[in-house]
């Protein structure tokens, strides 16, 4: 039977409820009735309860302040919470605490009896699949496969002889008859990381691990296919033998399948299964271990697949340089407010990175890069720093906790949408936008010797005459003053720190003349390039 108790600090509310369900017929015992919060919460920690049905408003403890007690003490109740109040608020604090339905008064008995219902089929699968897994790991133990996986995992890492692998397999009466060898390695998406698991984690995952164990063995035998064992880190691993290896790698491939469908329906959660190479040697079976391994490590670039076969990566993964991933075209693209094109060169990114075969560090690495350069460009355009960091903050925790390249790419993306957002907003009234745009094309530009108000306003898509007078009122200066301007500094610089002559400096920055160019220096400065030099170089 399913134990429930009531909670509600009104009399006739409780006393409804408790005589107008058919908790028996439902499966229910109603084990008690309880005038508010705290007086519950004394019961659930010295009773067995399953179902908590409670309002909302009551004194000591409201239903909200007992949800959350039981949220992280007793994750396992399932509570109702009824309530007079139809507000968001409340149903959000709900949602938090997982509760399992938000009924509004008056609740009929027909509508709590249906909920009931459906509740009860949910505790009912629980407790079978509590069942299965206590009865697999008597199992488990009863036919020492501890004993047995030592000794199989010993012969897939290499780190025996073959005599010590060959008598160790005679004695537990394992033969191994395949003249073609593959070693899988299946994980629960889930439970990656063991080390961060705490004691009751490990136990669950731990009993987990049976179940894959027995599932994959049954598959695995169905087939005729090889081994089955536990591995390091709560692995399971699928020795896979044949006759056939012409048609190895899809049956190999079948039996994946059939294995990760198989664990969805009775765990309910994703499995990454990495299958390695081929091998024709036992002492080789290391290397399609390590292949397997290697093959689950892509989970994280390949996010939405749950199988990996070495020989599919090997197909699609090669060199591939990090100014190819097209960082600069991105940030042109934040300058502009193109989200059309954001979202291009976000797909050229994560093709990119998938051709690369990078690792999750690796990618959070180049992908932190990206992210750190977008403030300044924000920055450039004076734009709130709150706002600044705010964002970039909240774009770091979402790229860092994402459990694949698609996720942690549509974090980014969302981050590069909202920087262009920021700066077609209207915070960068009165011309500044066009005006620190043409800065920062005559900074990367003015070695270019056509570079004229021409270009710039093709660039900018803007007619020369508004550009013209934008660009006067924001910066003080026309155009072709501010272009100069660049020049001279610019010039100064390799007069001051090269031995270039001074025709080859009038060519880098951006005079085909360099009679004029001499002239516009002396201008500028009151005296020669080359006096100029003379006195900062003490020559």
């Amino acid at each position: 039977m399913i134990k429930a108790i009531v909670v509600d600090d009104e009399i006739l509310t409780r006393e409804g409820i408790s005589a107008n369900i058919p908790w028996e017929k439902l499966g229910y015992e109603l084990v008690a009735v309880c005038a508010d919060g705290r007086e519950a919460r004394d019961y659930v920690q010295g009773h067995e309860v399953d179902v908590v049905l409670t309002d909302i408003c009551m004194p000591y403890m409201d239903g909200l302040q007992l949800s959350e007690f039981l949220y992280h003490e007793y994750p396992q109740i399932k509570i109702i919470i009824f309530s007079g109040y139809d507000e968001f608020e409340y149903a959000k604090q709900a949602l938090k605490y997982q509760v399992s339905e938000y009924l509004l008064k008056p609740v009929t008995a027909s509508e709590l009896s249906g909920v009931l219902i459906q509740i009860g089929e949910k505790i009912d699968e629980r407790r079978k699949n509590e069942e299965l897994i206590g009865r697999l790991s008597t199992t488990y133990h009863k036919n020492h496969l501890l004993v047995r996986s030592d000794v199989l995992m010993s012969l897939v890492m290499g780190d025996k002889t073959r005599e010590e692998n060959d008598r160790e397999l005679e004695e537990l009466g394992i033969t191994l008859w395949g003249n073609a060898f593959r070693v899988a390695v299946i994980e629960i998406e889930d439970y990656r990381d063991v080390h961060s698991l705490d004691d009751k984690k490990k136990q669950e995952r731990a009993l987990i691990a049976f179940v894959v164990y027995n599932v994959s063995q049954e598959i695995v035998e169905k087939y005729g296919a090889g081994e089955v064992f536990q591995g390091k880190e709560y692995r399971t691993v699928l020795l896979l033998e044949s006759n056939k290896p012409v048609e190895f790698c899809r049956e190999s491939r079948a039996i994946a399948e059939e294995i990760n469908g198989r664990l969805k329906e009775i765990l309910g959660m994703k499995t990454n299964i990495g299958i390695g190479g081929c091998i024709r040697e036992r002492q080789d079976l290391f290397h399609s271990y390590e292949d397997a391994l290697a093959a689950l490590q892509c989970r994280y670039i390949f996010g939405e697949e749950s199988l990996f076969v070495m020989e599919d990566i090997r197909q699609h993964t090669g060199e591939q340089t990090e100014t190819e991933l097209a960082a600069e075209e991105i940030l042109d693209a934040v300058k502009h407010s193109d989200t059309q094109a954001v979202s291009r060169i976000m797909g050229k990114m994560k093709k990119g990175v998938r051709t690369a075969g990078w690792t999750k560090e690796r990618v959070h690495m180049y992908l932190q890069q990206q992210l750190d350069a977008v403030p300044e460009l924000l920055r450039s355009f004076q734009l709130e720093e709150q706002d600044i960091v705010w964002e970039k903050e909240r774009a770091l925790e979402g790229m860092m906790s994402a459990v694949s390249l698609e996720q942690a790419l549509s974090v980014m993306e969302g981050y590069y949408r909202k920087a262009a957002e920021m700066l077609d907003t209207g915070k960068n009234d009165g011309g500044k936008k066009y005006a620190l745009l043409a800065m920062d094309y005559i900074e990367k530009h003015y070695g270019e010797n056509e570079l004229g108000l021409n270009s710039i306003c093709s660039y900018l898509n803007i007619s020369t005459s508004r550009f013209s007078a934008i660009f006067k009122s924001v910066t003080g200066e026309t155009f072709m003053e501010a272009l100069t301007g660049i020049r001279m500094q610019k010039a100064r610089e390799l007069l001051e720190n090269t031995a270039l002559k001074n025709y080859e400096i009038a060519e880098k920055v951006g005079f085909s003349d360099p009679h004029y160019f001499s002239a516009a220096f002396k201008k500028a400065t009151g005296k020669s390039p080359t006096e100029y030099a003379r006195e900062k170089r003490g020559m």
